[in-house]
Parts: structure tokens; sequence; C-alpha cells
């Protein structure tokens, strides 16, 4: 299967259905903001686990197989947790 627009077509459909039952099943405005605040956070908070358990794999891998490029390559899933976690700094998450 070959990438195309249609698929990130749909992923922007998709995401912008779920922002909106997010919003429309909530009691108020209020709630629906707060809802989609926490479901941020927690994604947020997904990545930077992720990104630094990948980085810490890829390490470790890199200096077992003694891979220079694997070891360089795992530098890539620490910038995004890093960088993910600044925006929960910046934005007070």
């Amino acid at each position: 299967m070959t990438f195309s627009y249609i698929h990130v077509i749909g992923g922007l459909v998709l995401a912008i259905a779920i922002i909106m039952s997010v919003l429309f099943t909530a009691p108020n405005l209020t709630a629906g903001t707060q809802r989609l605040r926490l479901g941020v956070k927690v994604l947020c908070h997904t990545i930077v686990g992720a990104g630094f358990v990948l980085c810490a794999v890829m390490l470790v891998w890199g200096v077992i197989t003694r891979s220079e490029t694997l070891m360089y390559t795992s530098m890539l899933p620490l910038a995004i947790a890093l960088l993910t976690s600044k925006f929960m700094q910046r934005n007070g998450m």
C-alpha cells in the first residue's frame, strides 16, 4: 500500500471528527475544552515516554552492535521527546 494524500485527508477528517465529538458531547464549552486539554496532555506524556524509551533502546542496541549510525539516529526520538516536553512546560500542562 502506498502513501497518498487520501491518507492525509482521511487523518485530518478523523482528527476533526474526534474534536467535534468531544466538544459536542460536553455539557458546555468549558468542559469540552478541558477534555481536549486532558487528551492533549495524555498524548504528550505518551510521546515523551515513548521517545525516551526508544532512545534508550536504540542507543543500547547501537552500542552492542557497534553501529554509529544507530547511535546517532537514537538522538532523533530524544529530540522529539525533549521538544514535546518543552511544549508542555510552555503551555502549563
